[in-house]
């Protein structure tokens, strides 16, 4: 095992507390901060944490804030650190609902005050502190930053708004100084931690964000995962969801680490010990992290999925991993389908939160698994909140008319009350999030003209700063739509094309190329320079054709009927036909459009697009034939010969 023999800091500094509102200014500031190294800091672990204890009630006896409060500052002088860790620890539970607020400036004053000299005294000390006293500390100042950091205006006076000053401070340089102090002098007896301590001051550093760096260019964290991954085999299931849950919400990724950790938990004979949120926290961590372990994946599924039940998971829970198990691309139906089972059999949804239903259907699509009671559900739900969708926000609406879009799912109710949101709210849309919801739209063949009109100067607004998917995305989805949009599509949209050209892909070019049909199409002037227009034709030619047995079908139908027939032409627009035929002296371009051309019995953008062009561009009557209408049909030639007549206008 390595033995640290030094621990500096980049870019230490001494917190700026000056900007109190209070009388008094936290006493962090009335000493320096000294950039230690190791050897000035040995202590021996047996002399870290003593101390005489003071006469005082025990933390857990405690009934409210100001009593722990006042019960520590006045014996503060003979508390041990086990004394002020448990004060620390019960701190968090206290910090509840809205927070009582002091009823004067003088006793708002003296809060301040004790607390200042508590935290104060815990930093001074916290070479003093041996390793269970040092992760309780850490750990429950963790937890109140959190909570505090989470109140966006707290009450003035309120304890909450107090921690924020003294434990915080402007840009959070309290905060990293404190974190740096703890994370300094655990250095000498980081080796001395057991495994659920090490756990909990691992914890502690992701739940307050702070990644403290050391001078060869590495982070704590590495330091701790050093510690970790030669104990691993001692670590419950808990104490490791808490460590890789703490790697990724502070995105630092140690593949080691994550590897050796996946592999103790899949030698565990079950997963009983693991709570759901536990399980959840894993696998949403190695999906974060991008961190890869099919094994792992496939216990975790696998576990659940063989649950009787799912009621012991919150909806967050859920959510989290299938998300995990989705970014992550780990394939697990069963699982799939028992969490969509789950929530199809509940009474409501009222529990599941916006982002959370956006994130499922998200998950759902993205993995391929199709479920249409589940979609079903979730859009009968977001259309029963009528107009209460402020939590809805541009992400959450974005992602689930992706999904539904992605999935094949049609719910025409959802999509005109999201394009009701989307048109009120397009200001708190992000650039691609606009992107990905007018290309949903397209894909689904919902031509909402209205909507399409009134997100023109968003679009105009942002043309400059799309990627390269985005432009691709806007152009093929106002193609679909057929509404002209001349501010948009304009000398600056070609401008940010070629910009972006190098970056494009085979499907970008392809979906250019029929924008540019579409500026044919309505005889603009805009074209695209020779060279890329070039580029997006070859690409979009590029495709191999194939033939499925419903086409090879209705060719052989065709056939039989004496028709003079071509299979897979090429028109000149770059579009190919699955049959042309002559009828009456013309020629009838023959589409057999099977499940992939429809969601539900309605045709697809795509092929909407697809239709129209060859009737406008290559001046040729398209017949369609969907598959179910052929399917009814079955092995009946002679019904099939009078379908087929009767479309092609023959008697």
């Amino acid at each position: 095992m390595r033995r640290y023999s030094s621990f500096n800091y980049n870019n230490a500094s001494i917190p700026d507390a000056t900007q109190t509102q209070l009388t008094y200014v936290p006493s962090y500031a009335q000493y320096p901060l000294q950039l230690k190294l190791f050897q000035s800091r040995k202590l021996s672990s047996s002399h870290r944490g003593r101390g005489t204890r003071g006469r005082v009630p025990r933390m857990s006896k405690m009934k409210s804030l100001e009593e722990a409060l006042t019960a520590t500052y006045d014996n503060l002088d003979i508390l041990s650190p086990r004394d002020v860790s448990a004060f620390w620890a019960v701190v968090p539970k206290f910090l509840g609902g809205r927070g009582p607020r002091t009823s004067n400036q003088q006793l708002e004053q003296q809060m301040f005050h004790q607390f200042d000299k508590i935290s104060t005294k815990s930093i001074q000390d916290i070479n003093q502190y041996d390793p269970r006293d040092m992760s309780t500390l850490a750990i429950s100042l963790a937890k109140i930053i959190d909570k505090i950091s989470k109140r966006k205006r707290p009450t003035k006076g309120s304890p909450h708004q107090i921690l924020q000053e003294i434990l915080i401070g402007n840009d959070s340089n309290i905060k990293q100084y404190i974190f740096r102090e703890i994370a300094s002098s655990s250095v000498p007896i980081l080796n001395d931690f057991e495994p659920r301590h090490l756990s909990n001051f691992i914890y502690a550093f992701g739940l307050a964000k702070e990644v403290v760096l050391v001078t060869d260019g590495s982070t704590f964290f590495d330091m701790l995962a050093e510690v970790a991954i030669p104990n691993l085999h001692t670590f419950n299931g808990q104490d490791l969801s808490n460590m890789l849950w703490s790697y990724a919400n502070v995105k630092v990724p140690n593949s080691q680490l994550f590897e050796q950790a996946g592999d103790s938990i899949v030698a565990m004979n079950n997963l009983d010990e693991l709570w759901p949120q536990a399980l959840s926290n894993i696998i949403w961590a190695y999906a974060t992290l991008n961190e890869q372990h099919h094994r792992l994946f496939k216990k975790i599924g696998d576990h659940v999925a063989g649950l009787d039940i799912l009621h012991n998971f919150k909806p967050q829970e859920l959510s989290n991993i299938v998300l995990a198990f989705a970014t992550a691309g780990e394939s697990h139906p069963q699982l799939f389908k028992k969490v969509a089972n789950h929530i199809v059999e509940l009474e409501n949804l009222h529990k599941f939160s916006e982002q959370a239903l956006s994130n499922i259907i998200w998950s759902f699509a993205t993995a391929g698994e199709s479920h249409p009671k589940l979609f079903k559900k979730i859009a009968d739900h977001v259309i029963g909140l009528g107009g209460n969708l402020k939590s809805f926000n541009g992400q959450d609406c974005s992602n689930t008319v992706w999904a539904f879009a992605t999935a094949g799912e049609s719910h025409p109710q959802l999509f005109n009350k999201l394009a009701d949101e989307a048109i009120k709210r397009q200001h708190e849309f992000k650039r691609q999030e606009l992107a990905n919801f007018l290309w949903s739209y397209a894909t689904n063949g919902k031509i909402d003209e209205h909507l399409f009109l009134s997100l023109i100067p968003s679009i105009k607004a942002n043309l400059n700063k799309y990627n390269e998917q985005d432009l691709a995305n806007i152009a093929w989805a106002y193609t679909v739509a057929n509404v002209d949009a001349p501010s948009v599509f304009n000398i600056e949209f070609i401008t940010a094309c070629l910009r972006k050209e190098d970056e494009f892909i085979l499907e970008h070019f392809r979906q250019l190329h029929q924008w540019q049909l579409w500026q044919d199409e309505i005889k603009s002037d805009i074209s695209l320079p020779s060279s890329l227009k070039k580029r997006c034709y070859e690409a979009f030619i590029s495709e191999n054709p194939t033939s499925s047995k419903l086409q090879d079908d209705v060719v052989s139908i065709l056939l039989s009927m004496g028709l003079q027939l071509q299979e897979e032409v090429l028109l000149k627009s770059g579009y190919r036909i699955d049959a042309v035929v002559e009828v009456n002296g013309k020629q009838v371009a023959v589409e057999v459009d099977g499940p992939s051309h429809f969601i539900g019995r309605e045709l697809t953008g795509s092929t909407i697009l697809k239709h129209r062009q060859v009737a406008t561009l290559d001046g040729m009557l398209v017949v369609s034939i969907p598959y179910w209408e052929w399917d009814k049909l079955k092995k009946d030639s002679k019904k099939k010969e009078l379908y087929l007549r009767h479309l092609l206008g023959l008697k």
